[in-house]
């Protein structure tokens, strides 16, 4: 039957369809007025809007910030310099962009009296005069209705400040100011309608900012300078304090030194370096004494003792002793034992061994005095050096506190000579002309030449590029708002249904007044006649085994050229020779009757009801010789006299007679008509509007004839736009158009 039941097994969805390179070129081709006349008149309106904007300057002065040292003094701690990280580079920048420096610039400059930036001065445009409403209200009354109440109460000190306000912000929306790159240079740039005026600002605001580097270093000094002259007077006298409190405490404490030694410590060492001789020389007594009384009780030690050897008078008797003893040993040699010489010479030798024992007696008992006087002498020191060390330890506890006071004193002197060195170097940064900013202008702005904005060029090529893209996205905006067919490419794709033909409209009949049943009359041979031919011939290779005889024609909904197609199609046919007739059987909007300008009534109506036979209905086209039944009266329920066995017998009957019996029926969204008679027909024609029909409403129709058995032929698109059809590049775009429009005579 010339469907595909997989093409509308499904409701149709535009996501469904699938788009190709091809599809979308096409229809941007198709639509290529919209694109072309967005990108004209958006290139337009944006040409004529730039030439009358008004010309912008911007001259830029380079500032680079300094990172080397250039303190002549050294005063570092006071001044310090600055440092070069992108926090240090932002803050600058944010100095430069600062109010502070633009009221600066505002006043030396004196752009408060420009008109560019006091929007007071501005002479008032004709739009504006007309706009003006304080010619006709008063400004009291104006200023409560725009609810400006606040500016009523303003004083005009607060409604300077507020002008001031405004021109600072107009002009900080005229300053850039960015780093160059990763390097340490700002750009300080301005815009101005002026450009010496652009020029002037950006140099000025440069020369501002380093001036107010060196205030405010000049300014840091002079604060440290009399902070610092108010710290030393006070130090001074906390100096001269704590050296007092040193002084003081050392007399009252006793605490005298001597080359940085206390008198008591200098006693304490004395008295241990006496002790250790003390205890030495009494340990030299006690060993001499301890020698002498060995010896003394050893026979013939005594002799050997040092003290003997060295005892002068033993010496002397030990030698008289000696001569004694010679003169007793000659004496014995002359005479005997008890000799008086004898006797004499040993009593005399006995009284020197007396003398020479009672001297050694006086050695010993001198050693016994000297080890005895050592011993007391070393009691003494140590005593003494009991008292002494006690006397240390409480001047040791006073040198404790003692050398706090010396600390502090010392603290408090080291500190007053700091500041004093600070002092003298503040005082000497207080010249100005030693003073050196951290940032220094590298390139002064010229006057500039050229425009910045409005970049004419750039803009034109971006607004033809955006233009462009606009007129894309309008294009795919209207194709997807488009959810008609336009062509039978689309109709096979979507809906599986084969199209038998497109029927152009006529669109300039209505100047000469003919519709276009009247004009396939005249004219057969034409484009518009030859897109009937088309169909009965589709219609009937669509079914070659079984030509059909009679043809449903009907439509998703009303006004879609049904009608005209099948009385066309009828008077074409029957001036082909063939016997055809036309029913109208929609009983609630009939229109044949007027396509063929025949009587309403009788018609099919009375023929089915019994009340009239049928050559009482049948009426002649005398233009074409068709035969015509119209509708009839109205019937109360039209479906159940199309389904009744009366109407399949005649369908029948006429068959019997006639060629081609051609059904123009209701559309089949709004009623059920069709649906009754597309299964009583041999093939059914389903007529959409080229363009205008919804696709979801053309897939929905075409399933209401499957679902009634109906045998459909295929789809014809109807009032098809031959001139804008051929741009679209569909493989049917051609037909009735182009090279071929000469084969046809109209």
């Amino acid at each position: 039957m010339g469907r595909s039941d997989k093409g509308l097994a499904a409701q149709y969805s535009p996501s469904m369809e699938d788009v190709d390179l091809r599809e979308v070129l096409r229809k941007i081709w198709r639509r290529k007025g919209i694109i072309f006349a967005t990108v004209v008149v958006l290139t337009t309106l944006t040409g004529i809007a730039l030439f009358q904007m008004t010309k912008l300057y911007t001259a830029e002065t380079l500032v680079m910030i300094e990172t080397r040292g250039s303190n002549i003094v050294g005063i570092e701690a006071v001044l310090t310099g600055m440092s070069a990280d992108a926090e240090a580079i932002e803050s600058e920048i944010e100095v430069i962009r600062s109010r502070g420096l633009a009221e600066k610039t505002i006043k030396k400059l004196k752009l408060d009296q420009n008109p560019e930036f006091n929007e007071t001065l501005r002479p008032k445009r004709f739009l504006a005069d007309l706009l003006d409403l304080n010619q006709f209200v008063p400004k009291e009354w104006l200023d409560v209705l725009l609810g400006r109440t606040d500016e009523i109460v303003l004083s005009p000190e607060e409604i300077e400040a507020k002008k001031r306000v405004r021109i600072i912000d107009n002009f900080l929306t005229r300053l850039n100011i960015a780093p160059k790159g990763r390097s340490r240079v700002i750009g300080i740039g301005f815009t101005s309608e002026n450009p010496e005026t652009a020029s002037k600002v950006a140099n000025t605001l440069a020369d501002l900012y380093i001036v107010e580097q060196l205030e405010v270093k000049f300014e840091a000094t002079r604060r440290a300078n009399e902070w610092l002259n108010s710290r030393i007077s006070g130090l001074r006298e906390k100096v001269d304090a704590s050296g007092r409190a040193v002084e003081e405490f050392r007399r009252k404490s006793g605490l005298i030194e001597s080359s940085g030694v206390t008198l008591a410590g200098q006693q304490l060492s004395e008295l241990n370096t006496q002790m250790v001789l003390t205890r030495t020389k009494r340990a030299e007594a006690e060993a001499r004494l301890r020698q002498v009384i060995g010896l003394v009780s050893s026979p013939g030690g005594v002799d050997s003792a040092a003290e003997v050897l060295q005892s002068g008078l033993i010496q002397r008797l030990r030698e008289q002793e000696a001569e004694v003893q010679r003169k007793v040993a000659e004496l014995a040699v002359e005479y005997g034992e008890r000799h008086p010489k004898m006797i004499n010479a040993r009593a005399e030798v006995r009284d020197i061994e007396k003398k020479i024992q009672s001297e050694v007696n006086k050695i010993v008992k001198g050693l016994e005095n000297e080890v005895g006087i050592a011993k007391a002498r070393e009691a003494s020191m140590v005593k003494s050096l009991e008292e002494l060390k006690q006397e240390v330890g409480q001047s040791n506890r006073a040198t404790v506190k003692l050398q706090a006071l010396e600390r502090e004193s010392t603290a408090d002197r080291t500190l007053l000579e700091t500041f004093l060195s600070r002092f003298k170097e503040t005082s000497a940064q207080e010249d100005v002309n030693i003073q050196q900013a951290d940032a220094r202008i590298i390139s002064f702005a010229d006057v500039p030449d050229k425009h910045s904005f409005p970049k004419r060029t750039l803009i034109l090529a971006l607004t033809f590029v955006g233009s462009f893209s606009i007129g894309l996205l309008l294009v795919f905006i209207v194709e997807r708002l488009d959810n008609g067919f336009r062509s039978g490419e689309q109709i096979e794709k979507l809906t599986g249904v084969s199209v038998l033909g497109l029927v152009p409209v006529l669109s300039g009949l209505s100047k000469i007044g003919k519709a276009p049943e009247s004009y396939i009359l005249e004219r057969p041979a034409s484009a518009f006649g030859e897109s009937i031919r088309t169909l009965h011939t589709s219609v009937l290779l669509s079914h070659l085994d079984e030509p059909p005889k009679s043809i449903l024609i009907t439509s998703s909904l009303p006004k879609e050229g049904k009608t005209t197609i099948a009385s066309c199609l009828a008077r074409m046919q029957a001036m082909a020779g063939r016997r055809t007739v036309i029913i109208d059987t929609d009983f609630r909007r009939p229109s044949v009757h007027r396509a063929f300008g025949i009587a309403e009534q009788p018609g099919l109506v009375e023929l089915l009801a019994g009340e009239v036979q049928l050559e009482d209905v049948v009426q002649t086209d005398e233009a074409s010789g068709a035969h015509v039944i119209s509708s009839g009266t109205s019937a109360p329920n039209p479906s159940n006299i199309l389904a009744s066995d009366h109407m399949k017998r005649l369908l029948d009957s006429l068959a019997q007679t006639y060629d081609l019996i051609i059904l123009d029926s209701p559309p089949v969204m709004a009623v059920s008509d069709a649906r009754i008679l597309s299964n009583m027909a041999d093939v059914t024609v389903f007529v959409v509007r080229w363009a205008e029909t919804r696709r979801e409403v053309v897939n929905a129709g075409l399933k209401q004839i499957i679902s009634s058995s109906g045998r459909l032929a295929g789809v014809v698109l109807s009032m098809v736009d031959v001139r804008k059809h051929a741009r679209y590049g569909y493989s049917d775009s051609g037909v009735y158009y182009g090279s071929v429009k000469k084969y046809y005579t109209g």
